[in-house]
């Protein structure tokens, strides 16, 4: 059993190295043959693995010690009990020898010893026989143990034998006394001699478990350390790898700074959860640093103009509004320039998109190199662009800034696109509001355009008044369609060649009941502005219908339509469907419009679905003040236009002007090329429908015809001496 169990101490260690061992290169192996991600928690779960084996090796130790301190405590305690035992058989042999020696003493003395006392001491003889008989000492004096034994049994016999000497025949003690003596020395040698080995055996015992205790202290130490260091080094790796670098990202996350660059950030290279975290963070800065970007832009284009890079309509009135209200405040004036390119158009159709974006671009560089440091320039759109002057003597200040963005443009004459601008100025002062500094430069920038263009207007009293005007005629005309105040007259078309009258043009007359006949030029442009012209538009073309279906059904009817008209869904059927009402045929129906209608810019395509809905009715479409607009060959190209009207103006410069004669010249046999009737309008004399009838104009309007009247009345040709005219 002890060789058993002192085999189990030894080879128990062993085997579990070798089992570690075995294990550790398993795991390595297949480490190797299966790449594993070392995320953090592998590397957690690996160290708390390792923690847990060294933890359970240690228990395992810590057990093999317990044994080891049992045995060697057994083996102890057994020697000892030996050693016990060993002293009570002495003694027990001691009192025996005693007794023995006393009783053979009284027999020679010739004393009578009383046979119990014999019987007693054969009883004690047995027991002594018996206990070491019986009694067994450990394997390392098993030996020892023999001697002893038999000794013992030969010392009993002897001491029997001289008891019986003793019993029977007293003079024979003496002979019996040596063989017991020698029986005696030889039990107390081999007691001797055992109770040596006993003590050498208890000598050796308590030195081996003193090493082996030593040992086992040693190795429950290093046991201990290597846990120490184990969970040390778990501690440390786990401050420096893991929770500092966490709190390192918590706080950039805690204290976010896109402006902080996420190189900075710990663990970006890293395989592992970290890794993912801290390039997650990465990402997510670089997705903020990027919305902030987006953001910026577009803040910047939703109060920036995109090609010209000036500030648009959005930022520039936010800072108008900001500004007036400061000047209320302070009583600062502010100047206002309203600016519109000159034949923007035209630079179009010449030069294409791109050569207008160049335009737009170039007229931006040159307001803006015009303007002062605090000065704000805006594109509003399209062509219009605007100056808000701050902190300037006005008006004076607005004057030469207008001069010298004229005098800039006017350079750019020797460019490929000459640039030309006509600028209308207001000044902000008192209590004036944004809309209404917006009016003040608007009209300014129209009475520089009437003037003839490329040049600039200062808002003053005449145009103060002008508003005035326009305010009064816009709440006027409100109520000029219900108080009756409106009325149409017809003006006659005639035959170029017969002078025979073929239709009538309507036009819209306004009596006043103030300030009399207000002049179309000047309440239709207001109808427009204030959103009336539909209503009127509609109301007009009622009465005209109404009218026209008294005449004879031979004649025309021509009616003028605003560009706003067509912002009316459905415009054309409304049109359409008074005319049937009244019983008018559309194939009478002339519809004029003039090149403004076909630049309404998305709106274009709505145009034109309008006239192809009147065309395909039968009405017909009529360019009206042909070659005063823009685009006109253009519009000539994508609108399919029935006749085309020569404006007043180059009829009036007929014999004046040899270009407007061209002009004429050209028109009617362009319209003859295409296949178009021509009508001439202003036509005042003889000469100048001589020279119409000459170039082959088809049909002719005017005063030499007939003025405009009420109530049309038909005019006949004249005889070969002269002309009849219509009054």
């Amino acid at each position: 059993m002890w060789s058993g169990i002192a085999s189990y101490r030894s080879a128990s260690p062993d085997r579990g190295c070798d089992t570690n061992i075995a294990v550790t290169v398993w795991v390595v192996n297949r480490a190797r043959e299966v790449p594993v991600r070392l995320s953090i928690a592998n590397r957690v779960s690996l160290a708390c693995a390792a923690l847990v084996g060294v933890s359970f090796l240690l228990l395992l130790a810590g057990l093999n010690v317990g044994h080891g301190i049992h045995v060697a405590n057994t083996r102890v305690e057994a020697l000892s009990q030996a050693l016990l035992r060993d002293d009570g058989r002495e003694l027990l042999q001691q009192d025996l020898r005693i007794d023995l020696v006393a009783l053979a003493r009284r027999r020679e003395q010739g004393v009578v010893v009383p046979h119990a006392k014999w019987a007693d001491l054969s009883r004690r003889l047995d027991t002594f026989a018996t206990l070491t008989a019986r009694d067994h000492a450990p394997h390392v004096t098993a030996r020892e143990s023999v001697a002893t034994r038999q000794a013992a049994q030969a010392w009993v016999r002897a001491s029997r034998q001289l008891a019986a000497v003793a019993q029977s025949d007293p003079p024979r003690i003496q002979q019996a006394v040596p063989n017991y003596v020698a029986a005696l020395r030889r039990l107390e040698t081999t007691q001797f001699a055992e109770r040596e080995a006993l003590a050498r055996a208890i000598g050796v015992a308590v030195h081996a478990n003193s090493e082996q205790s030593n040992r086992n202290i040693l190795r429950m130490l290093v046991g201990g350390l290597l846990i120490v260091l184990i969970v040390t080094a778990m501690a440390t790796w786990l401050r420096t790898q893991l929770l500092s670098p966490i709190a390192a990202i918590a706080t950039r996350l805690r204290n976010f700074d896109a402006d902080a660059p996420s190189a900075h950030l710990p663990g970006l290279t890293r395989d592992d959860e970290l890794g993912d975290l801290s390039r997650g963070l990465a990402e997510y800065h670089g997705a903020v640093v990027e919305r902030r970007v987006a953001e910026r832009r577009a803040d910047y284009l939703a109060r920036h103009d995109v090609l010209t890079g000036l500030a648009n309509r959005l930022q520039f009135e936010d800072r108008l509004a900001r500004e007036l209200a400061h000047s209320r405040a302070t009583g600062v004036t502010l100047g206002l320039l309203a600016i519109d390119m000159d034949d923007f158009k035209a630079i179009n159709d010449r030069h294409g998109h791109a050569g207008g974006d160049r335009a737009l671009r170039r007229a931006a560089e040159i307001l803006q190199a015009c303007a002062g440091p605090d000065d704000l320039v805006a594109r509003l759109g399209g062509d219009e662009f605007a100056i808000l002057q701050i902190g300037a003597v006005q008006p004076a200040a607005a004057e030469a800034l207008a001069k010298q963005v004229l005098e800039c443009a006017a350079a750019t004459a020797r460019e490929p696109i000459e640039i030309r601008m006509s600028i209308g100025m207001a000044i902000a002062a008192g209590d004036l509001g944004r809309e209404e500094l917006h009016n003040a430069a608007d009209l300014a920038l129209y009475g520089a355009k009437a003037d003839g263009r490329n040049r600039a207007r200062l808002f003053d009293a005449t145009l103060r008044e002008r508003e005035r005007l326009r305010a009064r005629l816009a709440r006027d005309l409100q109520h000029a369609v219900a108080q009756h105040q409106l009325h149409l007259v017809f003006q006659p078309i005639a035959d170029a060649a017969t002078l025979a009258i073929i239709g009538y043009e309507a036009f819209a007359r306004w009596n006043h009941p103030e300030l009399g006949d207000v002049a179309p030029d000047l309440f239709i442009p207001v109808a427009e502005r204030s959103g009336l012209i539909e209503e009127i538009g509609l109301w007009l073309a009622d009465q005209a219908f109404a009218a026209a279906a008294g005449w004879d059904e031979s004649l025309s009817l021509s009616l003028n339509l605003s560009p706003i008209q067509f912002r009316t869904p459905g415009f054309a059927q409304s049109v359409l469907s008074r005319a049937r009402r009244h019983g008018v045929a559309t194939s009478r129906l002339e519809f004029e419009v003039t090149e403004n209608a076909m630049a309404v810019g998305v709106q274009r395509g709505e145009v034109l679905q309008a006239f192809r809905i009147l065309q395909a009715e039968g009405a017909r479409i009529v360019m009206d003040d042909f070659g005063t607009g823009h685009s006109t060959l253009s519009n000539l190209k994508d609108f399919n236009f029935d006749k085309l009207k020569i404006d007043r103006s180059f009829i009036a410069e007929l014999h004046d002007h040899e270009s407007s004669a061209m002009i004429v010249k050209t028109t009617i046999a362009l319209g003859k090329s295409l296949g178009l009737k021509v009508v001439a309008e202003g036509v005042e004399t003889p000469v100048q429908l001589a020279e119409l009838k000459l170039w082959g104009c088809d049909q002719i309007q005017g005063y030499l015809i007939g003025r405009p009247e009420p109530k049309p009345r038909r005019a006949t040709a004249a005889p070969a001496a002269g002309l009849y005219i219509a009054r």
